[in-house]
């Protein structure tokens, strides 16, 4: 009785290491998840990002994946339309030694510098450099845009009113009218190398780059010209 009983008993244990080494080999061939992520994120992360302190959270990896491990280094691409903030998709494969590709769903979020307002800006004055400040914030959160250059802001009015450190955004502003309709401007009519400027009547408003109608005092006669300042307008001839 006692000899069957110990007979058993390495029989058991005989079972058990093998189901333990079987185990172990098992996992040894499967590609770690965290391998993938690990992929995903060195290749974000050496992509040009106009993001501070990013972070990458890779979100669509099932538990349940199991793909071999890949002796080569992954390689991670760019799924076609994707784009490298916010909600994005990736590619990852492997060469060796057995082929496979999957496609993997990641967030990447991180900081960037928005321009907020300094003061209060009143509903339809012209937005100046001076009245504008930087401050970092977290790009999911600016889900109605931001600016990050003072320069985009050039010839724009406050909509609406605006408060101190408040973000602008692109609802809060818009294109300033440089020529007013009645106004007496300036006409700067162009032919290669050659410009001349006579004075003129604007007939209608007009905002940067837009194409007015015009009179010429001298001659009286109509013509269309662009806007390219404030009271002034260009034509080529």
């Amino acid at each position: 009785m006692n000899n069957y009983k110990l007979k058993m008993k390495r029989t058991m244990i005989a079972i058990l290491l093998t189901l333990f080494v079987s185990i172990s080999i098992s996992a040894n061939t499967i590609q770690s998840h965290a391998g993938i992520t690990h992929a995903v994120k060195k290749y974000v992360l050496q992509q040009r990002i106009p993001l501070k302190n990013i972070q990458v959270n890779v979100t669509s990896l099932n538990k349940q994946l199991r793909i071999a491990q890949c002796e080569q280094p992954l390689q991670v691409s760019m799924a076609p339309g994707a784009k490298l903030m916010g909600n994005s998709s990736f590619s990852v494969s492997c060469t060796a030694p057995q082929q496979w590709k999957i496609h993997v769903a990641a967030h990447i979020d991180g900081e960037v510098d928005a321009l907020i307002a300094r003061y209060p800006i009143p509903r339809g004055t012209q937005i100046r450099q001076e009245d504008l400040d930087f401050v970092l914030r977290r790009y999911s959160q600016l889900n109605h845009g931001y600016y990050n250059s003072a320069t985009l802001l050039a010839n724009k009015e406050a909509k609406r009113n605006i408060r101190a450190g408040q973000v602008l955004t692109p609802n809060l502003v818009k294109a300033q009218k440089l020529v007013l309709r009645g106004q007496h401007i300036t006409i700067v009519a162009q032919n290669g190398g050659l410009n001349l400027r006579v004075k003129g009547k604007a007939l209608m408003d007009g905002q940067q780059g837009q194409t007015i109608k015009v009179k010429n005092l001298s001659s009286k006669k109509l013509i269309y010209a662009r806007v390219i300042s404030a009271g002034t307008v260009k034509v080529n001839f």
